[in-house]
């Protein structure tokens, strides 16, 4: 006896934006929390700015004050107020926790299909 299966690829993809969506605001916020983590840090107010600006919604990272930019990408780092402190501090965290990510990526998903 066959079988026929009807697949519709608009229905499985609504389904899949439906549940990154749903699971994106976690992981954005465990993300943020790992780059800050190495993140420059004088009197706080870049770190700050990171969690009012952050569209968690949508997966953005936002570090907004008027010397991100640069810090970003300035070499030096004072460690004196955090010690893990590093120039590019997103790619420091994803070298470090990348694979932490993609579970949690994957779990999300899998939650919320």
């Amino acid at each position: 006896m066959p079988v026929r299966i009807n697949i519709s690829r608009h229905q499985v993809r609504a389904k899949v934006e439906k549940a990154w969506a749903e699971g994106v605001y976690d992981l954005s916020r465990e993300i943020l929390d790992d780059c800050n983590r190495y993140c420059k840090e004088d009197s706080g107010t870049l770190i700050a700015s990171s969690y009012m600006q952050t569209d968690e919604g949508k997966g953005k990272l936002i570090w907004r004050t008027p010397y991100a930019r640069r810090q970003y990408w300035l070499i030096t780092a004072h460690k004196d107020k955090n010690p893990q402190a590093s120039w590019k501090w997103c790619e420091v965290a994803k070298k470090h926790h990348l694979r932490k990510w993609t579970g949690r990526a994957q779990r999300g998903l899998r939650e919320h299909l």
